[in-house]
């Protein structure tokens, strides 16, 4: 019945073919609806743009469904019009394919860009193409309505009016070749749309996939993880004692250096001589050095310390404060999954479970790698008062010394004895300033050292569990997202 003629096409006779139009419009607002089915997503993990990606695939669905809702009831509208207006009737579809181009010109664009910027290319290239062939057919659509826009208008002119058209007039001018065009067009506007949902539903396939993979990872690393705070805590143990044992070494130094200071000043004879400003400058040299340990030296230590911490927190997989799992491996595997390459599903299974083996079983072996830089720090922390009583010795006999000077009556040779001995004190506090930066740059090297022994221990653990290198396996992955099964043989 939809193919026979009847009033449409805005005049008010039967146009051979036009039911058929109105059957293709609605066949391709059902593949079109179909496209957003299924778009809603939740992620389970906190990973990083799982939703964020998932969303805006659920936009570019949403706009596409949106677009042609809107256009459906207008073609429709159009083949039932026997107003005699035919530029009225054909108006507002040609309008309508505009704002369609329109907007995949504009939209699309940017949610191609927010997607690359969350995993590349492969996607956008993929709408870029099923939306370009949309575009191209909205192009068609268009220009075949146009052509029969223009062949109703010849058969308007011809009859002098829309009111006194004949059929004679309609079959001469408005061929049904014509119009089983317009049909062929929505035809292959259908046709383009497959591509568009099957980046979608791929894409979503895969989000959804790498959402319960992190969850699984997730759950083994917490397990991990457990083990690992509590060595971590060990070691975090040692790095305070660390600072308790310098501070508490140093801070009496500043206090006996202070008392002795004091003493100086008490001895009258020595404190009226005139070569006295000598002396205390002399014991200021050894007090600025003394002062740099608040000013600069126990923060520069705390860093030292916190970033040796900082290397045996992130040298193995754990979970951030939102849940999160820290890693490049895990990011590779992910990515190469989610960006939806022409592998993605392939290297993601081929790497799933030794992925999985690098984020948990490697944790669960490294506590040896722990108790070698305890015992080494501890024995640290251990030698640390034998090196800084070594300080000490440069002015714990200074005011008996001084006191000597104080017994002298005569003026000069008292101005002789404070001079000599303020000479020998600031060469000597010199020395004991370097002596206490020595403190810190052995505790600097040290902790450096030690974070360095870590990391060899972890990789010598990894390749000995899995038998290659974690950049490798990274690069392995991403050689197998790029190049497909074999890619990664020979890296």
């Amino acid at each position: 019945m939809l193919v026979l003629a009847k009033p449409d096409f805005g005049i008010n006779l039967g146009i051979t073919g036009s039911g058929k139009v109105t059957l293709a419009t609605n066949d391709a607002k059902d593949v079109v609806d179909a496209v957003s089915e299924n778009t809603v997503f939740t992620a389970d993990s906190n990973y990083p743009g799982l939703q964020d990606l998932a969303n805006l695939l659920k936009a570019v669905a949403d706009l596409t469904v949106k677009l042609s809702d809107e256009m459906v009831p207008l073609v429709t509208s159009l083949v039932a019009d026997m107003s005699g207006d035919v530029a009225g009737a054909f108006g507002p579809v040609l309008a309508k394919i505009t704002e369609m181009k329109t907007a995949i010109g504009t939209e699309l664009p940017k949610a191609n860009t927010a997607i690359e910027a969350l995993v590349g290319h492969y996607i956008p290239d993929q709408f870029t193409d099923g939306f370009g062939r949309i575009d191209q057919g909205l192009t068609d659509l268009e220009t075949i309505l146009g052509t029969l826009k223009a062949a109703i208008d010849a058969a308007v002119l011809q009859a002098g009016g829309a009111d006194a058209i004949t059929p004679a007039i309609v079959k001469k001018n408005v061929k049904p070749a014509l119009v089983y065009r317009v049909v062929f067009s929505i035809n292959q506007l259908k046709a383009y749309i497959p591509v568009v949902k099957y980046t979608i539903d791929s894409t979503l396939e895969n989000i959804n996939l790498a959402d319960d993979y992190v969850v699984l990872v997730s759950s083994a690393v917490v397990a991990s993880a457990a083990t690992n705070t509590q060595l971590q805590a060990q070691i975090s143990t040692v790095t305070d004692a660390i600072t308790r044992t310098v501070e508490t070494e140093l801070d009496g130094y500043v206090d006996t250096f202070g008392t002795l200071q004091t003493s100086v000043g008490d001895l009258e004879a020595v404190a009226a001589a005139t070569e006295y400003a000598q002396l205390t400058t002399a014991l200021e040299a050894y007090k600025t050095h003394l002062d740099s340990l608040q000013a600069t030296k126990y923060p520069a230590l705390d860093g030292y310390l916190e970033a040796l911490l900082e290397v045996f927190k992130t040298a193995l997989p754990s979970t951030g404060s939102s849940g999160g799992i820290t890693s490049d491996l895990l990011d590779s595997l992910i990515l190469t999954l989610i960006e939806n390459g022409k592998y993605a599903q392939f290297c993601f299974y081929k790497y799933y479970g030794l992925v999985l083996a690098f984020l948990t079983t490697i944790a669960d072996n490294a506590s040896l790698c722990f108790d070698k830089e305890e015992r080494r720090l501890t024995y640290l922390k251990d030698s640390l008062p034998l090196i800084t009583q070594l300080l000490a010795f440069d002015f714990d006999s200074i005011l008996d010394q001084v006191g000597i000077c104080d017994t002298v009556t005569d003026s000069t040779t008292l101005g002789e004895c404070i001079t000599t001995l303020s000479g020998f004190y600031t060469t000597i506090a010199t020395e004991f300033g370097h002596k206490m930066q020595y403190v810190f740059d052995l505790i600097k090297a040290e902790t450096e050292a030690s974070g360095n022994r870590f990391l060899i221990c972890i990789e010598l653990v990894k390749l000995n569990l899995v038998e290659i290198s974690e950049a490798n396996l990274e690069d392995e992955i991403r050689q197998c997202a790029l190049g497909g099964p074999t890619a990664d043989d020979n890296v």
